[in-house]
């Protein structure tokens, strides 16, 4: 770890060097998050009672180049807290970044927080978004202007054969029309899961898809409130098992109303098991919610939540109760995050390279 820091240092004094020839700007950065999430699922079937308490830390260092190109690298670190290690993983992120208004697409090794998508936690949940960071491929996310419509393509690479690993890659896509009352869209989320080098073990290529089509209205001066309709339609294969393919399905229906900061929302799920492979496969094949694998019919979650910005949006709190019902029992969830995003450019924008 000491010579990954070394390497970075080194990286930052050459890209100082390059900003003072040409004349291009300097960009540090720094993500920073704790995060405290207590699950206590034992009247649950379909939840694991775990807690989940650690740290993420990812500094960067790069180049702006006319005012819409970054060449960036830095790392993704995390601590689990308790672990008797100093560090529970290191990552390397290394991207290329260009930027309008409008588009921008991240290609290399890049954080998830680059993502603009609302996806539902049938697709990730944020276990996710905190563990499974960053991400390895190319992102395009499209912005409108005059509106809050917006489009999101990503290929994450997560797994590269060897004889040891499968192949893995996950291909997710969200997009919105959204004209300030009501808005529609949909979520696209497939994974190809595929074999190891290893001949001699009983393999076989896996597919899991799931799409997300969705309605929604908000409305109210003094409170937000808003309505949002969705289905759920998965398709999975075992390709060793030779069983064809298999479509469970359902629907989605989400309220919220929210005011200073806090929110009160419900989610319920009726439906099949969305997750049928997972007693093969677990987590490797499934990043959503263990709640939508219901056998039930039945799934509803319900939340007061609070969630707020500070000091021009650099510091971030957010904080959850929330009740888990499995159509079996009710379990508890609390959750509480600090993050904190810093950037500082330094250089000239536009200046011409010095005689």
């Amino acid at each position: 770890m000491r010579c990954f820091v070394k390497n970075l240092l080194t990286v930052a004094l050459l890209l100082g060097a390059s900003l003072t020839l040409h004349g291009q700007e300097l960009v540090l950065s720094a993500d920073f998050e704790t995060r405290f999430d207590n699950r206590e699922y034992s009247a649950n079937d379909f939840g694991e009672s775990l807690t989940l308490f650690g740290v993420g830390f990812s500094p960067e260092v790069g180049i702006q180049w006319a005012a819409k190109n970054r060449l960036m690298v830095g790392a993704n670190l995390t601590h689990e807290f308790g672990d008797e290690r100093s560090l529970s993983s290191a990552a390397l992120m290394v991207y290329y970044q260009f930027e309008t208004p409008s588009i921008r697409v991240d290609a290399g090794i890049f954080p998830r927080s680059k993502m603009v998508g609302d996806y539902s936690e049938a697709i990730f949940d944020d276990k996710t978004t905190f563990y499974h960071d960053p991400l390895q491929g190319i992102l395009f996310n499209y912005r409108s202007q005059t509106s809050s419509s917006y489009a999101e393509f990503l290929i994450d690479w997560e797994g590269l054969r060897t004889m040891t690993q499968r192949e893995k890659f996950r291909i997710l896509a969200d997009g919105r029309w959204d004209d300030g009352r009501f808005w529609a869209g949909g979520s696209l989320m497939m994974l190809h899961y595929a074999k190891t080098l290893d001949q001699s073990l009983d393999e076989g290529v896996v597919d899991n898809l799931l799409v997300n089509p969705h309605v929604g209205v908000r409305f109210g001066e003094k409170f937000s409130f808003s309505l949002r309709l969705g289905y759920l339609q998965a398709l999975q294969r075992d390709r060793r098992t030779e069983q064809g393919w298999m479509t469970p399905k359902g629907g989605e229906f989400y309220a919220s109303i929210s005011r200073w900061g806090v929110t009160l929302d419900n989610k319920l799920y009726v439906g099949e098991n969305l997750q049928p492979l997972y007693p093969l496969y677990g987590e490797e094949l499934f990043e959503g919610s263990t709640f939508y694998g219901v056998t039930g019919g039945l799934y509803n979650r319900t939340s007061i939540a609070y969630s707020r910005s500070f000091f021009d949006d650099t510091l971030q709190v957010d904080a959850a109760l929330v009740a888990q019902y499995d159509g079996v029992g009710v379990g508890l969830q609390q959750v509480l995050k600090i993050g904190v995003s810093l950037e500082k450019l330094f250089g000239k924008r536009g200046s011409a390279p010095q005689p």
